[in-house]
């Protein structure tokens, strides 16, 4: 079968069917797709926002397969579409802005960023429109969000495995305070926690309005289930407790300060 090469140049498509095919290339310089459906398309090199900004508005990206290593999301903004197990992965998307979008299914070793010009296209505007996504039905592997207002979008709903978390170095001083004032052997791997602890007080960026999103199997790959468990209860619900918050069937909800409702 043969491939596709397209480039669109600034132009406007509505109810584009695209589904379904394969792509040598797909190019976008400016313009503006809307309802086009890109369901189960697959891309050799999938390359959006050049020479102005491309827009989707209420496109669908359906088992899209777009291509590892060969995906560039320039000057980009995706409007009021969903991403449905799209292959979103490997991916440093520091110019695009995305408003009002539904994400479903994985999503792997991706960055997001709030601020442009990081590492591709420097659009002129201090930051990227980032608001009302929707990740409910997401599973966030290794994807961080930079510069960009957590409370503003929707996360997953499973609260054993995701929360919202602020006071971040109240929560960290306490945790340490707890570990090390353990008697011998209460905890099965202190030097690890405590690793864990260190590396979210220093290495995790903050929101801008000091919240992180944190996921329990993520806090530190070198704990034990039983230590990570342990650990998540005193960061998220600052109890001290040898089982897991939600196994029980009581789950934690995201977490808010009082003064940044």
């Amino acid at each position: 079968m043969d491939l596709v090469r397209v480039e669109h140049r600034h132009e406007e498509l509505a109810d584009v069917d695209f589904s379904g095919q394969s792509f040598d290339t797909f190019g976008a310089y400016g313009g503006t797709f809307v309802r086009c459906d890109f369901s189960e398309a697959s891309f050799g090199k999938f390359s959006v926002g050049h020479q102005g900004q491309t827009r989707f508005v209420e496109c669908v990206f359906r088992r899209t397969r777009f291509p590892l290593g060969n995906t560039y999301l320039g000057n980009a903004r995706f409007e009021r579409c969903v991403f449905d197990n799209a292959r979103l992965r490997h991916l440093r998307i520091d110019s695009s802005e995305f408003v009002d979008n539904v994400f479903c299914g994985r999503i792997w070793h991706t960055v997001f960023y709030g601020v442009p010009g990081h590492w591709s296209a420097d659009p002129e505007r201090p930051g990227n429109a980032w608001h009302g996504n929707d990740f409910s039905k997401a599973d966030l592997v290794d994807v961080d969000f930079r510069d960009i207002d957590l409370r503003a979008q929707r996360w997953p709903e499973d609260r054993d495995e995701y929360a919202l978390i602020d006071r971040i170095d109240e929560r960290t001083a306490a945790a340490t305070a707890a570990i090390t004032a353990a008697p011998p052997g209460d905890w099965a791997e202190p030097a690890q926690a405590l690793q864990a602890v260190d590396f979210l007080r220093t290495g995790v960026e903050r929101d801008p309005h000091g919240f992180v999103l944190v996921r329990r199997r993520e806090l530190w790959h070198r704990l034990r289930p039983v230590t990570r468990d342990r650990l998540w209860a005193l960061l998220v619900t600052g109890h001290d407790c040898k089982t897991a918050p939600g196994r029980d069937g009581a789950a934690a909800d995201l977490v808010y300060s009082d003064d940044q409702e």
